[in-house]
């Protein structure tokens, strides 16, 4: 007679092991489109009033406010480029520059907006691997900063790795040598993306 430790799953046990496979496929695309609906919700309802405002209410049509929030970001955009307007925008950023408590929000947000708008492709794709000589751990992080001439700190040989927290927006600067770092061959978004799920998330498939 064999005697086995192991008991077949219940039917309950089955249920509520689909019922978790079926939130983890779910969840993420749930969040996706509510945050995509929540977006096009406040372009929809902002442009859309100043557009009403402009044209008879009966040539209104619901989508009109989100196209025109679409436009308009884009021409923003394309006036970024005209020196005057360029002058224009840099003056409202110097009023909220000097404005107390805002300007430190207002800083943060535009050095990180700016960071991640670049157009260098190199300025944020090295995805690095931290390996302390003396410690048998790896920490994943991705390079900021490799030069500190106009900072009042930062040695030669130095380089400044963001090390995110995973599931927050959060995480830890370090200022640590060049020769601790090892490269990750990963693209950018798949390396923050793992660094972000605790290493969890699956790989993208590679095209071939």
């Amino acid at each position: 007679m064999n005697d086995t430790n192991h008991e077949e799953p219940s039917t309950v046990q089955r249920l509520v092991r689909l019922f978790l496979k079926g939130l983890a496929t779910i969840i993420p695309i749930a969040l996706t489109l509510l945050i995509v609906l929540w977006l096009a919700g406040l372009a929809e309802d902002g442009v859309g009033f100043l557009i009403k405002l402009l044209l008879p209410e009966s040539w209104y049509v619901r989508g009109m406010g989100l196209v025109g929030g679409i436009a308009l970001v884009i021409g923003i955009g394309l006036l970024s480029q005209v020196w005057l307007f360029r002058k224009l925008i840099d003056m409202g950023e110097s009023v909220l520059d000097r404005m107390p408590l805002v300007k430190s929000v207002f800083r943060a947000t535009k050095d990180f907006v700016d960071y991640f708008s670049s157009e260098d492709g190199n300025r944020f794709g090295q995805a690095v691997m931290v390996r302390h000589p003396d410690l048998k751990i790896g920490l994943m992080g991705f390079v900021t900063r490799e030069d500190f001439s106009d900072l009042p700190f930062g040695e030669e040989g130095e380089v400044a790795v963001y090390l995110p927290l995973s599931y927050q927006v959060a995480g830890y600067t370090i200022f640590v040598p060049r020769e601790w770092l090892e490269p990750i061959d990963l693209p950018f978004e798949e390396s923050v993306r793992l660094m972000l799920t605790a290493t969890m998330s699956r790989r993208t498939a590679r095209p071939k």
